[in-house]
């Protein structure tokens, strides 16, 4: 299909790790706050047999991926919401520019892999110094 990358109608929600100074000894305070204060319009679809098997010969577990408009904070390691399931990001692409669309290829996080409820912050929330 020509294109389908246009198709951006669905939903998701990026979350990314941000750190700041807790003034506990130099320790710091971490969470995760959106990138927007409403979900992103993206495109999305499950990776395809072919991608699943270069990522699983690379150590890694791709099941999906997402196509943002150019996001220059997502990095691998943040997650993303998308139907109610956490994924965390293990690979980022844009295109040759750099200014169009963002691939970003996901895997889905286990129980263990989501960080705590109280690590997710709303957006906008300052993250504590000193």
């Amino acid at each position: 299909m020509k294109n389908q990358y246009f198709l951006k109608d669905k939903k998701a929600q990026i979350y990314k790790e941000v750190k700041g100074e807790s003034g506990k000894g130099g320790f710091y305070d971490s969470g995760y706050v959106p990138l927007g204060k409403l979900s992103l319009w993206c495109y999305t679809r499950q990776t395809s047999q072919e991608i699943r098997q270069i990522s699983m010969a690379l150590g890694q577990t791709e099941e999906r991926f997402f196509v943002f408009s150019y996001l220059g904070d997502a990095e691998i390691g943040d997650f993303i919401l998308y139907r109610d399931k956490w994924y965390q990001i293990t690979r980022l692409d844009t295109a040759d520019d750099y200014k169009d669309d963002m691939f970003i290829y996901v895997a889905l996080s286990g129980r263990l892999g989501i960080p705590p409820k109280d690590k997710f912050l709303p957006y906008g929330t300052p993250i504590a110094k000193g």
